[in-house]
């Protein structure tokens, strides 16, 4: 029987570089790429595949929200996450949404080899460095309910996908048409998150997120005038934060 594998990379010479490596597996078959979480989720409602592969950090979805929205469609499904681990927030959050596994990009070739034998056989696989990462103490005692809390109340999971995608420079129409919900939902979700993070604009926002965890952004996936505001501006946020 083959098993379907769905890839989600922003890097094209990184999902080429997958396949290249599961061809020393038998009965294996791409059966779809993407280098987008929205665009990834779709595609896994789609094709089905027994494993999604997909870099931790997406446009769109991120791999924590990416696999939640696919084990509420379908829990049989199985994500591999092969990325780098960014932050101490990162695996806890990832462990919380229901991963299987995590190899890191620095690992050898042949770990991500046995990542997907072992997720076939319905067995979860996790490198050492990120097993380290686990007992370290990444994970908290927090309610695996809720990815990330504020000073006050906790950010519900639809916030959070909608904090991504403010992030990400995306305005309220486009949010609303990207998760299928009214223009008038995602504004209220937009007004919500300013409120609960004591915010005004999208620089203290995204600043607000950055420092208190709720969300870790790379300058790949931030909007150029965003990261190019005053760094005294988020000197002040962040010991505000901390505070």
């Amino acid at each position: 029987m083959t098993s379907r594998i769905l890839l989600a990379d922003t890097q094209v010479w990184v999902r080429v570089g997958i396949r290249e490596v599961l061809r020393a597996l038998p009965n294996i078959t791409i059966c779809g790429e993407s280098s987008d979480g929205r665009d990834a989720i779709k595609q896994a409602k789609k094709l089905s595949p027994d494993i999604i592969i997909t870099d931790s950090w997406l446009p769109g979805a991120n791999a924590p929200i990416l696999t939640r929205r696919l084990l509420e469609y379908n829990p049989r499904q199985k994500v591999l996450v092969f990325g780098l681990v960014d932050s101490d927030f990162m695996i806890r959050d990832l462990l919380r949404s229901g991963i299987k596994g995590f190899v890191l990009k620095t690992d050898p070739a042949a770990d991500l080899i046995y990542a997907v034998e072992a997720m076939l056989q319905d067995q979860p696989y996790f490198t050492p460095i990120v097993q380290r990462a686990i007992v370290s103490g990444y994970l908290s005692e927090e309610s695996p309910d809720t990815l990330a809390e504020s000073d006050g109340d906790p950010l519900s999971f639809r916030e959070l996908e909608i904090l991504q995608l403010l992030v990400e420079g995306r305005q309220s129409k486009e949010i609303a048409a990207m998760l299928g919900i009214s223009f008038r939902t995602a504004a209220t979700h937009r007004s919500n998150l300013m409120r609960k993070l004591d915010v005004h604009n999208i620089a203290q926002l995204t600043f607000y997120a950055v420092a208190h965890g709720q969300l870790r952004v790379s300058r790949f996936s931030v909007p150029a005038k965003i990261l190019e505001m005053n760094k005294a501006e988020l000197e002040r946020k962040t010991a505000k934060a901390a505070a």
